[in-house]
């Protein structure tokens, strides 16, 4: 696996995009009720870019994209990878964001 590679794809806007789609989708499904869910349906920054910073690092993620001549193409990574890959972020997210104490 390539960190340059990973790191581009961080850094990627239309991966962004792709990942804060994701997590958007996920946000709306009732098994994923709570504060991060929340700050994900209104659009907090900081949360939808570690579930894109946590996808690039994802298995074999990083070798999908990189196209071996120092440059990636994001688009390699399927709708369906990002999906999967936000399904088991989910529960990693939830423990760095946990919900507020009353």
């Amino acid at each position: 696996m390539s960190y340059l590679a990973q790191s581009q794809l961080t850094n990627d806007l239309d991966f962004q995009s792709r990942s804060s789609s994701a997590a958007v989708e996920q946000a709306a499904q009732p098994q994923n009720a709570g504060s991060v869910a929340d700050r994900v349906k209104r659009g907090d920054a900081e949360v939808t870019a570690t579930f894109a910073r946590l996808a690039a690092a994802g298995p074999g993620i990083a070798d999908k994209a990189d196209n071996g001549d120092g440059t990636i193409d994001q688009a390699k990574v399927t709708d369906a990878d990002l999906l999967s890959l936000t399904q088991a972020n989910w529960p990693v997210v939830v423990a760095l964001y946990p919900e507020p104490a009353p």
